[in-house]
């Protein structure tokens, strides 16, 4: 499978809540770096597959996914696939939603994913949760 197919299929598995099929598209040594809204030093820190995968079920019984499209995918010379997704999420406790951007550069090796780095609107998720506070 190519790399821009494999992407394809690992964002598809994530948009229907496939997490087990998705899971077995990474490598047992994947790493996931992002700064998530909960990162209280600002930094971006590398979490396992198993971290990854935890955050990703709680986030499915949090969130409804309403899209989740890869808007461009790009694969570089050097094997670095980058890809733009637009997304929107239903908060399902309160019904609100988020429309927002992330940017993913992965990088591959035998046929499965072993590094993501996510780029997002952090301050902006951190806002939309900070609306979900002040409803609760």
């Amino acid at each position: 499978m190519d790399t821009t197919a494999l992407l394809q299929k690992i964002y598809r598995c994530y948009r229907e809540k496939r997490l087990a099929e998705a899971v077995s598209l990474l490598t047992d040594d994947f790493q996931f770096k992002t700064q998530l809204p909960d990162d209280a030093d600002d930094a971006t820190r590398p979490r396992s597959r198993a971290e990854l995968t935890l955050l990703v079920h709680k986030f499915f019984e949090e969130y409804d996914i309403l899209a989740l499209d890869p808007a461009i995918i790009i694969v570089g010379d050097d094997g670095v696939a980058s890809a733009r997704l637009n997304s929107t999420f239903r908060h399902r406790k309160s019904g609100k939603a988020i429309q927002t951007t992330f940017l993913h550069d992965w990088r591959f090796v035998d046929g499965k994913a072993c590094e993501l780095q996510q780029r997002h609107d952090n301050e902006g998720w951190q806002a939309f949760l900070g609306s979900l506070e002040e409803r609760a």
